[in-house]
């Protein structure tokens, strides 16, 4: 068994002093020491502490639910399969860019979406996933304790935030201004993926003031990259007789 295999094991567990001391140890013992025992019982140590940090950040996260795109059913509605995958890549995450997931109900954008949330986790970014709805309860409840800064923080201070489903209510105009804001900083720190089930021309309607409405939705539009999706709702997929 090589040392050096322990010794990254120790220093992966923050365990300095045993990595340092290892190789003294060994030197010391007087009698040939097998360490493949040692070796696996830390890989199992490393390997159960990253699965509990994958938990605690998907947890952080505020996922719904969790899904995958091995389990969406590509064949069951047209779907610009490419731009999914290359959306897979991450790299519009390290760009900071926006996907934009437009289309009916039940044709699959959330579940996209959050899919791409949890791939981005285990590549050791931060995801924030939020409904439009809660974001508006949120903001007014923060901003009801003085504390709208610190859900500010924990939104741009992600590698990746998921709004799903925009325009499914109308917006107060205080709620429309700090979402704004959001959408103004966003560009400089966090990717975006946002679900509609609305026509887009129908955006400004959330909005109680067409100067924001305008300037925001513009702001969304900011090098985004649209994934249509279309057909028949999944939801109802096992209760249709076809």
């Amino acid at each position: 068994m090589n040392t050096q295999t322990i010794k990254s094991q120790l220093q992966a567990l923050r365990m300095t002093t045993a990595a340092n001391e290892l190789e003294d140890m060994l030197a010391s013992s007087k009698r040939a020491v097998n360490l493949e025992w040692l070796a696996d019982l830390l890989q199992r140590e490393i390997d159960q502490r990253r699965e509990n940090n994958l938990r605690a950040r998907i947890k952080a996260g505020k996922f719904p639910e969790e899904t995958s795109l091995e389990t969406f059913d590509y064949e069951y509605n047209p779907l610009e399969k490419d731009k999914i995958l290359e959306l897979a890549s991450l790299s519009f995450v390290q760009k900071r860019q926006i996907a934009l997931f437009l289309g009916p109900p039940g044709t699959g954008k959330t579940h996209v979406a959050i899919a791409l949330g949890l791939l981005a986790i285990q590549a050791g970014k931060k995801v924030y996933c939020s409904s439009a709805k809660r974001l508006a309860r949120d903001i007014q409840v923060h901003k009801a304790r003085n504390a709208l800064d610190v859900l500010f923080k924990k939104i741009l201070g992600s590698h990746l935030w998921i709004l799903d489903d925009f325009g499914v209510v109308s917006m107060q105009k205080d709620v429309a201004e700090e979402v704004f804001d959001l959408m103004d900083r966003r560009k400089q720190t966090t990717a975006m993926i946002l679900t509609s089930n609305r026509d887009v021309s129908e955006w400004d309607q959330v909005f109680p003031d067409l100067i924001i409405a305008n300037a925001t939705v513009d702001r969304m539009f900011d090098r985004a990259k649209t994934v249509i999706f279309q057909g028949n709702s999944y939801r109802l997929k096992d209760r249709l007789d076809f």
